[in-house]
């Protein structure tokens, strides 16, 4: 499969994903198993992603392997608009609830007895 071929077949995945997001196809360098790298781009976002070149050969015929492609691209298209947390934190992490107000649960004030 030529790296055109591979290039042609993710495109028409990733319009059916996104279609502003542009990539960019290479030759995985440096492993024995051979396959591609897939660079993601949009605005000021990057992503990248891994493919063999049997998943691409069978995603041409089997819908099943499609599907599995199809879903790596658009998890690695995901994975751009995650904000980065940090990873060692002591922090602990609110989350706030939808609207901007915060929630404090009634108190029933106990009186004396």
């Amino acid at each position: 499969m030529t790296i055109k071929e591979i290039e042609d077949l993710l495109n028409g995945l990733m319009r059916g994903i996104d279609k502003k997001t542009e990539l960019t196809v290479e030759p995985r360098a440096g492993t024995e198993e051979p396959g591609v790298t897939v660079q993601l781009r949009r605005d000021r976002r990057t992503g990248s992603l891994q493919c063999a070149e049997a998943d691409l050969l069978a995603a041409q015929t089997d819908l099943m392997r499609r599907h599995r492609v199809r879903t790596a691209l658009k998890r690695a298209r995901d994975r751009m608009w995650e904000a980065p947390g940090y990873i060692f934190s002591t922090k602990v992490e609110r989350q706030e609830l939808p609207g901007g107000t915060s929630f404090h649960p009634f108190q029933r004030a106990r009186g004396r007895r």
